[in-house]
């Protein structure tokens, strides 16, 4: 092992690569624990934190302070907990109306007014009898007419200003105000762990079907290897299409859409192997001592055939997580329960031209980077499993 280590490390490329890949693996592994927030959480998000730029700091709503005042020639006060409203008569038909408060205002509304009274300073909303002030931290006035009410209900709404908390985001929010860090970690996650386990089904369905072909030959052989070829003449993208189109949305209809797709360079490879196999001694001599045809495949001549099986088991995981990333970007991949890095690129892709710049191009780095890394790694064990590369 120390060896085969040694020898992949002399690529300082593909040692990068493979250790990109592993932080990867770890990301999809133990994304609860590394991730800053869980972005599936709807308590942990809020909107108002939607399309924040990279470093930007999360932002805490104000408290909001709402109080019935019932003046009576022109006088009020009412306390709601850490404000204090005040409502005086400055002059007949003339109101003051002044908020304490242990911060400064955000926003000051006043509702219920009379529909021939009007706010100093304030703008009224088109429809409702509802006056925001354009600086909350004046007193407001109130005017009523020549005489002041005798009897004066009204409503006022003071909000404190939104305030930073500590909390950082790195690579900024998406539309929903998740954490892009957060999401993009649970994307690699979903995508690694549906790619790796979709190309090792491959492997296995291939594998079985390639030992097959070879060890029965005739009419199994043709019907197998006439299907890959019918299989492989069928762009890859419309099977996944057709195939999640009849079966729907989920985990598991894209992995049987992976399967479908990608066992015929399996059973290509495990057929073509098996047959140089079938013609060694030493499978003359299991068939000798009367061996099952189970056992001789699987004890004999399938681990002879794992050198290239491991070498296309690594490039199709990276085929099979650009699959599932673009059925996820055309909506017909995973369910929106279980977003993917390619559902992330889809949800930022409107925002591209608006200066939005981050929620589609960090999950499409992530993307690239996963990919690349993992090719790398593969191309560099078929170069170490290819004899004719060593002399």
């Amino acid at each position: 092992m120390r060896g085969f280590l040694k020898e992949f490390a002399e690529s300082r490329m593909a040692a990068a690569c493979l250790a990109l890949s592993l932080v990867f693996a770890a990301c999809a592994l133990f994304a609860p624990l590394i991730a800053p927030m869980n972005p599936y959480d709807l308590r942990a998000f809020s909107l108002d934190d939607a399309r924040l730029p990279p470093g930007s700091r999360q932002v805490e709503k104000g408290g909001l302070f709402r109080a019935t005042l019932s003046a009576r020639e022109g006088a009020a006060e009412e306390s709601e907990g850490a404000a204090t409203f005040h409502l005086v008569e400055e002059a007949p038909g003339r109101l003051l109306l002044t908020v304490e408060t242990e911060g400064t205002l955000g926003a000051l509304r006043i509702l219920g007014l009379p529909r021939d009274a009007s706010v100093e300073g304030a703008r009224r909303h088109p429809i409702r009898s509802e006056w925001t002030l354009a600086d909350p931290t004046a007193p407001a006035v109130i005017e009523t007419g020549a005489m002041t009410p005798a009897v004066l209900n009204l409503t006022v709404e003071a909000e404190l200003p939104a305030t930073a908390t500590a909390t950082r985001f790195a690579l900024g929010t998406d539309s929903y105000g998740r954490d892009m860090l957060s999401a993009i970690i649970y994307g690699i996650r979903i995508s690694f762990i549906v790619g790796a386990i979709g190309a090792v089904g491959s492997m296995a369905v291939g594998s079985a079907l390639g030992l097959a072909a070879a060890w029965f030959g005739g009419r199994v052989d043709a019907a197998i290897m006439r299907l890959a070829d019918f299989q492989l003449s069928i762009p890859s993208l419309m099977v996944g299409l057709l195939t999640l189109t009849i079966l729907g949305k989920g985990v598991d209809k894209i992995l049987i859409a992976i399967i479908l797709i990608q066992w015929t360079v399996f059973a290509r490879t495990t057929r073509s192997v098996a047959l140089a196999e079938l013609r060694s001694d030493y499978v003359d001599a299991a068939r000798g001592l009367r061996l099952s045809a189970v056992r001789i495949n699987l004890r004999h001549i399938l681990p002879n055939c794992l050198p290239p099986l491991l070498v296309i088991l690594t490039i199709n995981i990276a085929s099979a997580i650009t699959l599932e990333a673009s059925l996820s970007f055309l909506g017909v991949g995973l369910p929106l329960t279980q977003p993917s890095l390619g559902m992330l690129i889809a949800n930022g892709y409107e925002y591209m031209f608006s200066n939005l710049y981050w929620i589609a191009i960090f999950p499409g780095i992530a993307l690239m980077l996963m990919v690349v890394s993992i090719n790398v790694v593969g191309d560099r064990l078929r170069d170490m499993f290819n004899p004719q590369l060593k002399r």
